[in-house]
């Protein structure tokens, strides 16, 4: 009888530690699991699935609520709740909740456009080496959008952006190139290496839903002087990537054209329009007035949205805008 209470005691012992072991460990198999539906397309499984880790506070489940309301998956698109989950998890350091939060700020999504909040945050991302988050703090710091202009911080984030290998940034990095002093782009060189954080751990992107084609936020346009007649006049909507021409950057073979206006200051209304209400489908595309001297029939300025490097990418995007009621159709480009 000793025996089996003694035997008893033990298992009630292994089952109690048994017990502690389970609910001490990591959230990783549930959150995964909601990675899992939410790759199924099961939105609200997936929100099932993270409700309770983001409720004790793990950063991924927070992240991925927030990106659940912004991109409406599962739930009515709320961006003032996106923020709320966003905010909980880059307090905690998430760098693509930082990136996110700062996106939202930058466009108005939570209110009246903050430049200030937005570029604190993407640059506390930036410093972690989240290459969108370089690229966008660098085209603030060129604009001079939330502080004083400072080409050389500008050049600097915009390099590094274009070395992680972000499709486009070479095509800024040339806009500044032909802008801007050679002293200041040898200073920003030297200054780079030095503005990001090696130390810091980066996030657990299997623990994170991924973008999907048309959900990831545009990036602000770069204001570079204007060039000279003929040529395509910048402002991209998606400030972008890459340094000496990448394997992976994408050739401008075909674009996106949504209109053609006779005045140059309403195409570009018309651009900051375009990147405000689409800018979740436009994404890391740029775009960009085309100035047309058409002889006597007077001279045009082309909104379009570039690069694509082939046609039936240029028709999905276009197809997209398309179904939010924005007419537009594909051309090949000079």
């Amino acid at each position: 009888m000793k025996k089996d209470a003694m035997n008893n005691r033990f298992l009630s012992l292994f089952i109690i530690w048994g017990s502690l072991f389970l609910f001490a460990g990591p959230a990783y198999g549930t959150v995964a699991d909601g990675v899992y539906a939410y790759e199924k397309g099961n939105y609200q499984q997936a929100r099932v699935e993270w409700l309770p880790y983001a409720a004790l506070g793990n950063t991924n489940a927070l992240y991925n609520l927030g990106q659940l309301h912004r991109m409406g998956r599962g739930v009515e698109t709320d961006y003032f709740k996106a923020k709320e989950y966003y905010l909980r998890a880059a307090e905690k350091d998430h760098v693509g909740a930082q990136r996110n939060l700062g996106i939202l700020y930058y466009f108005g999504r939570v209110g009246k456009v903050d430049y200030t909040e937005a570029l604190n945050w993407l640059t506390k991302a930036a410093i972690s080496g989240d290459a969108r988050s370089q690229l966008m703090t660098g085209t603030m710091y060129y604009n001079g959008e939330g502080g004083k202009q400072d080409n050389i911080q500008a050049y600097a984030w915009i390099m590094l952006a274009a070395q992680s290998g972000l499709g486009n940034a070479a095509t800024a990095l040339e806009k500044l190139d032909d802008a801007m002093m050679p002293e200041h782009i040898a200073r920003a060189k030297v200054l780079a290496p030095d503005m990001i954080n090696r130390q810091l751990s980066p996030d657990d992107v299997g623990l994170m839903i991924k973008q999907s084609d048309g959900s990831s936020p545009a990036v602000p346009a770069l204001n570079t002087p204007e060039p000279t007649k003929t040529q395509t006049v910048l402002h991209d909507t998606s400030k972008a990537e890459i340094a000496p021409a990448p394997a992976n950057a994408r050739r401008d073979n075909f674009r996106v054209q949504l209109g053609s206006f006779r005045a140059e200051e309403i195409a570009r209304k018309a651009l900051r329009d375009l990147k405000n209400k689409f800018s979740d489908i436009i994404e890391d595309h740029q775009g960009m007035i085309e100035f047309a001297d058409l002889g006597d029939k007077g001279i045009f300025y082309r909104l379009q949205l570039s690069p694509f490097e082939s046609r039936s990418d240029a028709s999905d995007l276009c197809a997209r805008l398309k179904e939010d009621g924005q007419n537009c159709y594909v051309v090949k480009a000079p």
